[in-house]
């Protein structure tokens, strides 16, 4: 099949924001914009220029580049989010999207992740173990049967993107476009997901995978790393070869390093303060602000095991012994009709006058 006549099947759920569709062609590339020229409007200006990108199947490209240099418009390119000046886009198989912004549906924590698919138990716990969701379901109400989103139990912001990453994880797709999908998460969560699912030894390591990220430890690990540069591609190649060439990619590195140290020396203050205030909790103290906690303070903080002997994890609790209604945080609004006696509206009335 020639590239230019390419077979195009989409499939839309819920959420734009996640979106999942198959495009079909001959060429060993995963992901391949040729000469591509991209703008949001048709008469707007270039938001990227001259692209040229050839991903091979099953690699790693990291993206990176200073803010506003058009990293999540590359994505939204591969996508078709934006309006193609000049040049092709080529994706080869089904794509899993995550936004930097994490979208959550008003649904159990096990229908966000499993998202109408039918569950595979052996393969989700898998998703939720890789993705460091296990501990946050072992704190809550109902354990994965627990609501969430607007009308549900609140999530924090490490929390749903966690479960947005779970949801595309899921779903087992061929191409991962990963739109800094570790933003939120602290450095401990962030290195476990990225072992568990990116990297060459997580659970996509045979997908291709396309990952914007500002996270200088992860880059090493990567097959190729693009650097964007006001909205065109300045630099690209291994870690080792741009670090060689003291260009754009060594700038990138020097501003985010000093960044990164900085964040450590605030990290280990607070880990240090985490494990003082939680030789002072017991299960007591402790249960009233689980729904405050998040993955990364779970991990984040070396909790007094003594004082959480009293816990014992959902996933250990059978099934039948959980109240139907545990966890279910949404209700109908009821409206009830009827009469106004007369005492109380003239009571309303007088208090109405003063």
């Amino acid at each position: 099949m020639q590239r230019g006549n390419i077979s195009v099947f989409f499939q839309w759920f819920l959420s734009p924001l996640f979106l999942c569709f198959s495009i079909f062609f001959s060429d060993g590339e995963g992901v391949l914009i040729d000469n591509g020229t991209f703008s949001w409007t048709k008469e707007g200006p270039p938001c990227l220029k001259r692209i040229n990108v050839g991903v091979p199947q099953g690699s790693l490209v990291a993206v990176v580049g200073h803010v506003g240099s058009g990293k999540s418009s590359l994505l939204s390119a591969m996508l078709g989010e934006t309006e193609k000046r000049s040049g092709s886009v080529s994706i080869k198989g089904s794509v899993a999207y995550v936004p930097q912004q994490a979208w959550i549906q008003n649904a159990t924590v096990q229908d966000n992740v499993m998202f109408g698919r039918e569950k595979q138990k052996t393969w989700y716990q898998r998703v939720l173990e890789a993705c460091a969701l296990l501990p946050d379901l072992e704190i809550l109400p109902a354990g994965d049967c627990t609501e969430i989103g607007e009308k549900g139990l609140n999530l924090s912001g490490g929390q749903k993107q966690r479960v947005s990453l779970a949801r595309a994880v899921y779903r087992k797709a061929d191409v991962y476009l990963l739109d800094d999908p570790l933003s939120a998460v602290d450095a401990h969560v962030g290195q476990h997901i990225f072992d568990k699912v990116i990297g060459p030894k997580g659970v996509l390591r045979d997908k291709t995978r396309v990952l914007v990220t500002h996270g200088m430890s992860f880059l090493p690990q990567a097959d190729l790393i693009l650097v964007l540069v006001d909205g065109e591609i300045t630099e690209s190649g291994s870690y080792q070869e741009l670090l060689s060439r003291h260009g754009a990619f060594a700038d990138f590195i020097h501003t985010f390093a000093s960044n990164d140290r900085k964040e450590s020396v605030t990290e280990t203050a607070a880990q240090r303060g985490a494990r003082r205030a939680s030789s002072r909790l017991s299960v007591t103290d402790f249960m009233p602000f689980s729904r405050d906690l998040s993955q990364e303070q779970l991990i984040g903080g070396d909790t007094n095991s003594t004082n959480l002997q009293g816990m014992e994890p959902m996933s250990e609790i059978d099934e039948e012994q959980v109240p139907e209604d545990l966890g279910k945080l949404m209700e109908v609004d009821k409206a009830r009709t009827g009469r106004v006696s007369l005492e109380e509206e003239l009571i309303f009335d007088c208090t109405s006058y003063g």
